[in-house]
């Protein structure tokens, strides 16, 4: 990650770090040494229902979804674009298998780094420590607002949630994916959006 090619990736790179915690430039250096960047074509399968999640990849461009599969049909959890990280950190932190599949809906750019690489990294520093401490933190308040509005709010109210909060989910997402993650059938998303 170091010619000058990846400038402009590297510098929205350490913007989206610098948002959890400012990075010295020797902090930012050791960061970016283990980070390798990787082309992801459309369907490609980064982690499998079964597989313990062992990398965590940084969106430089394209877009990917998380899923799970109930009574046999996909159920999207989470949906990823540029400047988003990308990693079941359960499974990446225990060790466990993962419940949930990742996958690219689009032709992808990302960084990506091996738990095995990014731990010594992790450890080196205490403002690394506090970037983890805020960054888990954006992490779950994010996951609980998720939540609540699906728990809170009926179907109109969700989408109508999304359309101004997210409105770029519904220009990149297709439909399918768009109402299982809303939580309804296509048909019910085809009507709301006809209102």
């Amino acid at each position: 990650m170091n010619s000058n090619d990846d400038m402009v990736p590297q510098s929205r790179f350490r913007k989206k770090l610098d948002s959890f915690n400012q990075l010295s430039d020797e902090d930012f250096l050791r960061w970016t040494g283990i980070m390798h960047e990787k082309h992801v074509s459309k369907g490609e399968v980064l982690l499998k229902e079964g597989q313990v999640c062992r990398h965590f990849h940084f969106v430089l461009k394209g877009c990917l979804r998380s899923f799970g599969i109930e009574e046999g049909r996909e159920v999207n959890l989470k949906f990823y674009f540029d400047d988003d990280f990308v990693c079941d950190f359960d499974s990446f932190r225990a060790e466990t298998p993962s419940r949930f599949y990742i996958v690219a809906m689009e032709d992808a750019l990302v960084y990506s780094a091996s738990k095995k690489e990014a731990l010594p990294v992790l450890a080196s520093g205490n403002s690394f420590s506090f970037f983890l401490f805020r960054f888990f933190q954006d992490l779950y308040l994010n996951e609980n607002e998720q939540s609540n509005t699906f728990k809170l709010l009926s179907p109109q109210q969700r989408y109508e949630f999304l359309l101004e909060n997210k409105p770029h989910y519904l220009q990149r997402i297709p439909l399918i994916h768009l109402a299982s993650y809303l939580g309804m059938s296509r048909e019910t998303l085809t009507r709301i959006r006809k209102k």
